[in-house]
């Protein structure tokens, strides 16, 4: 599927004043071209096709496209996945503290869930934290266990990013609860489901990353929504590993646009192995130079073939010349 973006000088054929200013202040004439590309094309852009377009190599390519983008000529429309979208923080009710007192002394199930909470975070619970967990237990209306099980998890994660016994705070517990609710993760059974789901997804990501040379660190968030999005698609880690080895002999680098414009492709192809990759879009065949016609031998130098007529001549007993 090819990258969309959007011209933020219009769709017009020619190019604009002001557009023309901004590529002469960059001063690369391959962004130019590039631009030129993506201007004729209605906004898309494919890199493989733009650099056969344009004459220039995929490395080039991107760097034009960074060129664009920095200028400000072109800006991406989408990212590979969207970023989750959670609700505006003004949509939590406005609870009072006397709300969140009456309920703790009313509603044994949230009085019992405090304090359960407040064990497994290890801290009381502050006025604003109170808030935030009676939002999601009666706005977002997650089920108790589901909710004790929303803290062990986001605790869990947090050590593993932090280091033993640190704790997340109730602020990033309410964001993750925000994400279960859209998710329809309110129940037991849903969160136990939608915890093996993640626990896959991770383990397809450290595998998928060190399959690129990316192993021993974090994933930013760019690169985690690059590599979620493949493994969405069905790649298999050694089809990515194919895809990582052919983006790097084009550009000389890991290159994400590139290598993600491939697996796209792949995709649209219905490939999703290393082996389906090598059986239906094999590279070309390298081409050997062509041989001379005759014996097949190697070209012989003028010093190579002077030195065997002088050793020609000195056997026949021949003078020399």
């Amino acid at each position: 599927m090819a990258a969309q973006f959007v011209l933020t000088e219009g769709g017009e054929i020619t190019v604009s004043r002001e557009a023309t200013a901004r590529l002469l202040s960059a001063g690369s004439g391959d962004a130019a071209l590039l631009y030129l590309y993506i201007l004729s094309h209605g906004g898309h852009y494919e890199p493989v096709d733009a650099a056969g377009a344009i004459h220039r190599s995929p490395e080039q390519v991107e760097n034009a496209m960074e060129v664009l983008e920095r200028v400000g000529l072109v800006a991406a429309r989408t990212s590979p996945v969207p970023s989750p979208r959670l609700r505006p923080a003004d949509e939590r009710p406005q609870y009072s503290w006397e709300d969140i007192e009456r309920a703790a002394a009313v509603d044994e199930v949230f009085h019992g869930l405090v304090s359960e909470v407040q064990a497994a975070l290890g801290s009381v619970l502050s006025s604003e934290g109170l808030q935030q967990l009676f939002n999601i237990y009666d706005n977002l209306k997650l089920e108790p266990a589901a909710i004790l099980m929303l803290v062990n998890w986001c605790t869990a994660r947090f050590e593993e990013r932090y280091g033993p016994g640190r704790r997340p705070s109730m602020r990033s517990v309410e964001k993750e609860a925000y994400i279960w609710e859209r998710e329809g993760v309110i129940t037991v059974e849903a969160a136990e489901d939608y915890m093996k789901r993640q626990s896959q997804l991770r383990s397809g990501e450290r595998e998928t990353a060190a399959a690129i040379g990316l192993a021993g660190r974090s994933l930013s968030a760019t690169e985690k929504r690059y590599i979620d999005a493949w493994l969405d698609m069905g790649f298999t880690t050694d089809a990515v590993a194919v895809a990582y080895d052919r983006t790097v002999i084009k550009t000389g680098r890991l290159t994400w646009r590139y290598m993600d414009s491939i697996l796209r492709s792949w995709h649209a192809k219905g490939i999703h192995t290393a082996r389906e990759a090598e059986e239906k879009d094999a590279p070309p065949a390298r081409k050997d130079p062509p041989r001379r016609q005759g014996s097949g031998r190697e070209e012989i130098t003028a010093g190579e073939y002077e030195q065997m007529r002088a050793t020609l001549r000195m056997l026949k007993g021949e003078d020399e010349e």
